[in-house]
């Protein structure tokens, strides 16, 4: 299916409904999940993350890894998610940042998927009142954006003091599913565990004081997810 982005107006759009029950979609069948750092704390105890670099920016971001095929996500069986918590990027779909401009992240817009499977007419939640409104539903969406612009911003900077610190490494996966072809994922970074710990003085203080440090030891906790997507991807 292919998407069909409208920016969101409570005219063109009032009629609307998302079927947010309808989980097991085609914008949801990817292998990774963006993650801002202020989601660490939760998603660490669910999902393996990595860092990666925007194709677009060449800037280092963080994602969740879901699956290890593309279009593969192993945390959806039976139209469920496998997880207590979900990364904010798949919670704001079918809905999208319209950015113009990269320098200007606080004036962007919501555009909708009105292609979507969760997009019609009848049933789910609206996004619009009758007075034209937006619905508490709508609200929810328009937060988790807010939440998004502000964390992409300090996951940028956190991360671009670590790879200043020279704490980044590039990190290739070799996956060896019992029964399946070994898979490797390619173009990931992690943090370099023998660099973290020869840190010290104004460095030290100043990996501490920015996040770098908390951030550095939450991802490398998380990669134990791996074991859990290889024996699903195994069933």
């Amino acid at each position: 299916m292919t998407p069909s982005f409208e920016l969101l107006n409570n005219e063109q759009h009032r009629n609307l409904r998302i079927k947010t029950e309808l989980v097991d979609t085609a914008h949801n069948r990817v292998n990774t999940a963006l993650v801002t750092v202020g989601e660490l704390s939760t998603l660490v105890h669910e999902y393996a993350i990595f860092i990666s670099k925007s194709p677009s920016t060449e800037q280092f971001q963080l994602a969740a890894i879901l699956g290890f095929n593309t279009a593969e996500n192993l945390y959806l069986q039976d139209n469920k998610w496998q997880a207590t918590y979900l990364p904010l990027d798949i919670l704001r779909r079918p809905f999208q940042a319209y950015i113009p401009d990269a320098n200007k992240v606080r004036e962007g817009r919501i555009g909708l998927d009105v292609a979507s499977e969760q997009v019609n007419k009848k049933t789910g939640e609206a996004l619009f009142d009758k007075q034209g409104e937006a619905t508490e539903y709508l609200k929810k969406v328009q937060k988790i954006f807010a939440e998004l612009m502000a964390g992409t911003e300090q996951t940028r900077s956190i991360l671009e003091q670590a790879n200043q610190l020279k704490l980044i490494e590039p990190v290739t996966l070799n996956i060896d599913i019992p029964g399946q072809k070994s898979v490797v994922l390619n173009g990931l970074y992690g943090f370099n565990k023998e660099a973290l710990t020869k840190l010290s003085g104004k460095e030290l203080e100043k990996a501490h004081q920015s996040g770098v440090l908390q951030v550095s030891h939450l991802i490398l906790s998380s990669t134990l997810h791996l074991q859990k997507l290889i024996n699903w991807s195994q069933k």
